[in-house]
């Protein structure tokens, strides 16, 4: 049993919804809820071996590396990201497409890089979330800062099969 309450599992549920919506004709609900751009992680199960899709809102992208940046609402304690690191990311939907990718964990500077660019474009919308994300995971302090120390950000690049 995870040490998050009660009513962190119910909203961490909630959030995964969407996750449902990655079809074709109901993609637009998806991205209804959200002003960034949604991904669709698919991953395998690290106990269970089953597939499952996680709705990501895509923090940053880096056209250098070719990246979609991404991070877990719940730092290192969120399934996906437990089961990306083990060995279970399978493949990304963006817009309907399947991309099949490779991860890498950013460091602390890419970490702040991608945080910059996510808040400069959604300024509203960050500090709001932010600041559920810090209260959520009891960081102190300023939360974009909390933020930017605790939780890791996984760079997912495209791979070709």
């Amino acid at each position: 049993m995870s040490g998050k309450s009660p009513m962190a599992r119910v909203l961490g549920r909630t959030l995964r919804m969407p996750g449902a919506l990655d079809h074709k004709g109901t993609r637009w609900m998806m991205q209804a809820l959200t002003p960034t751009t949604v991904i669709v992680l698919v991953h395998r199960g690290r106990k269970s071996d089953r597939l499952y899709k996680t709705p990501l809102s895509k923090l940053a992208e880096d056209p250098e590396r070719g990246e979609v940046i991404v991070s877990p609402m719940w730092a290192r304690d969120a399934d996906w990201y437990r089961n990306v690191i083990a060995g279970g990311l399978v493949e990304i939907h963006v817009r309907g497409e399947k991309r099949p990718v490779e991860w890498r964990e950013l460091d602390e500077a890419e970490r702040r890089v991608a945080g910059e660019a996510f808040s400069d474009a959604h300024p509203l919308y960050s500090r709001m979330i932010l600041r559920v994300i810090a209260r959520l995971n009891g960081f102190e302090g300023d939360p974009e800062e909390a933020a930017l120390r605790n939780l890791p950000m996984l760079g997912l690049r495209r791979v070709e099969s």
